[in-house]
């Protein structure tokens, strides 16, 4: 009986780190769902930025690149388009329509905010040939290339002294 009880407490010391260190990681379990829940919180509503947003789709002929944006629901004047010689820029905003009563919302996946989107050129265009449509939340760009220019050739004299 008394070997019993010896060797009772000596398994149970055996095993006391063990659930010591079991417990470390539950406490480590519990720090990581404390975060993820602030961080689900805080960030549910922020819009962030994206490179890629607005979607496009660029082809090119032997005179023209044309590019589409899907930009749908947004309103053309809060659209601004600039083109310099050998890129175009594209920046607007998506405004949050949503509005927050009793309900809550489960998921929002839809972008809102301000985004610009950068887009080189492989050649350079003509800027004031490039014009801009918006039909159906597609926004098409026609950028007409430059004619390139042909090198001319200048004979260069040699000086003596």
């Amino acid at each position: 009986m008394v070997n019993k009880s010896l060797s009772l407490r000596k398994e149970d010391r055996l095993l006391r780190p063990a659930r010591r260190l079991w417990d470390v990681f539950d406490l480590r379990s519990d720090f990581d769902r404390m975060f993820d829940d602030l961080f689900d919180f805080t960030l549910a509503n922020v819009p962030l930025r994206r490179s890629n947003y607005p979607p496009i789709d660029m082809t090119e002929t032997d005179t023209e690149f044309v590019l589409k944006a899907e930009l749908p629901g947004i309103d053309p004047k809060n659209i601004d388009i600039n083109v310099t010689a050998d890129r175009i820029e594209i920046r607007g905003e998506v405004k949050d329509e949503w509005e927050q009563k009793d309900t809550g919302c489960c998921i929002m996946e839809r972008y809102r905010g301000n985004f610009e989107r950068v887009i080189g050129l492989p050649t350079e265009v003509d800027q004031d040939g490039v014009k801009a449509n918006y039909q159906d939340g597609i926004l098409k760009i026609t950028l007409p290339k430059t004619e390139p220019s042909k090198p001319k050739a200048k004979k260069v004299e040699i000086e003596t002294k």
